[in-house]
């Protein structure tokens, strides 16, 4: 008898891992999807973007991109160019959804403890650390270009995605999971860097004073429990007005409003069960009765109420990340690379051996693998950390190289890093070129590991 209980036992433990592994799996399939899908789209719009740079001939896109816009609200007046509508205000809810799924993922997610987050953390801490200093050593005598030190510390998860997409089974869902909880942890660094040593001009503080007063009116929203998404969306309209105003760049609006968006619901998930249970069986009782919904105006009310108890168990956070993150993922981040990857590419003029494109390849290339090896092997042989199921140092380093595509935020910063317009094209081709070369190498390794497990397995 107590052999059977003990066999019930293993069954019921090996039946839960199972269930949770592929809960795991589902979610980050899921996931997945959707990152391989926006970063095709965000490749094609850079192609595009290269095309017509390359030859104006076809159509003149730059010229559209200069284009001036203003907005007026009687004596307000916001006149940019097109280009820094996307950098600037686009860019914003683009960072404001980055953020949003950074808070999640620390309060309930791969980031929400110690055990969970320190290998990842320290992983993007060496991810970014290293590439800073490999860049600003090759740049060390040059104050201008050393400004650039925080262009290779970037990873792009949209791009890095949809190539491990590309290969399919070949990859381990332990890399996926790692790499994205690398990312998350590497995005949360990238936004202190921009928001810490890139202003976009002189601090004005009366502005940031007055933003400071909108943060709080956000904040007293919050604490009376209002979760009316509208409102956050005007206060955080003024927010990045005045952020914009101050000289601190006009994303980090959409950081902080992230930080302040609620996280708790009007109902808790015990009482929302019972709610809908009990509307599900009276739903249930009429709708036999009467084989229809639209005249049965019982149904109807059931259908409402649902409706009703839905809004109350989602919160704010949920509300705004599920209706931004498509148009985040599927409209800004294409039209930011439409607006910023057209560079020309003169190879005559472009040399790959300057200290800027030295400094942003080796450190993408080389010190983005050898960072996040280096810091994550302290960790685990310092006993600090531990690997997740599935994972070992064949699949830290090649998530390190993976890690090397840094497109997106990198182009970001490189817009902040110059002043001079020839640094900031250098640098984008070179940006261009160290992602390709990086996925390019992290398919290499990929296959080249599973032919060798193939092997093994023979």
């Amino acid at each position: 008898m107590p052999k059977i209980q003990e066999q019930i036992g293993k069954i019921r433990k090996h039946y839960w891992l199972y269930k949770r592994e592929r809960k795991i799996r589902d979610t980050f399939a899921h996931f997945f999807h959707k990152e391989a899908t926006g970063g095709l789209l965000l490749f094609l719009a850079t192609v595009v973007a290269l095309v017509f740079a390359n030859f104006p001939q076809l159509f003149n896109l730059n010229a559209v991109w200069e284009k001036e816009l203003a907005i007026s609200f009687g004596s307000f007046v916001q006149k940019m160019s097109l280009r820094d509508w996307v950098n600037d205000g686009l860019m914003m809810i683009f960072f404001f959804v980055v953020s949003l799924e950074i808070k999640r993922e620390v309060m309930v997610g791969e980031l929400s403890s110690l055990k969970k987050s320190s290998l990842p953390i320290a992983a993007a801490i060496g991810g970014m650390f290293i590439p800073a200093l490999i860049y600003f050593l090759f740049n060390i005598n040059s104050p201008e270009t050393a400004r650039g030190w925080g262009i290779p510390t970037a990873t792009d998860i949209a791009f890095a995605v949809g190539i491990l997409s590309v290969l399919g089974k070949r990859v381990p869902v332990s890399l996926k999971i790692f790499l994205t909880a690398l990312a998350i942890a590497d995005d949360l660094g990238a936004i202190l860097v921009i928001a810490i040593f890139y202003p976009s001009h002189a601090i004005h503080f009366d502005m940031l004073l007055i933003a400071a007063m909108v943060m709080t009116v956000i904040i007293i929203l919050n604490s009376l429990q209002i979760r009316h998404t509208f409102l956050y969306f005007i206060t955080g309209i003024v927010l990045w007005f005045l952020i914009l105003q101050s000289g601190v760049h006009a994303t980090i609006s959409g950081i902080l409003l992230a930080i302040l968006i609620p996280t708790r619901t009007r109902i808790s998930g015990t009482k929302f069960y019972a709610h809908t249970n009990f509307l599900i069986r009276k739903f249930r009782k009429n709708y036999a009765e009467n084989k229809t919904i639209l005249t049965n105006q019982e149904c109807l009310d059931v259908v409402n109420a649902m409706r009703s108890e839905i809004a109350k168990v989602s919160s704010p956070l949920q509300k705004f990340e599920s209706s931004l993150h498509g148009f985040s993922m599927y409209v800004i981040m294409p039209i930011f690379a439409l607006a910023n990857a057209g560079v020309v590419i003169d190879f005559g003029v472009f040399n790959i051996f300057n200290e800027v494109s030295l400094g942003i390849i080796c450190g993408l290339v080389i010190g983005k693998p050898i960072g996040i090896f280096l810091f994550s092997f302290i960790m685990i042989k310092s006993g600090i950390s531990k690997f997740s199921d599935g994972m070992n140092y064949k699949l830290l380093l090649n998530a390190g190289i993976f890690a090397g595509i840094g497109f997106t935020m990198s182009m970001f910063v490189s817009n902040l890093a110059f002043e001079h317009q020839g640094y900031v094209n250098i640098a984008k081709i070179t940006i261009f070129i160290s992602s390709l070369v990086a996925g390019i190498l992290g398919i290499i390794v990929i296959v080249a590991t599973n032919k060798a497990k193939s092997k093994e397995n023979k």
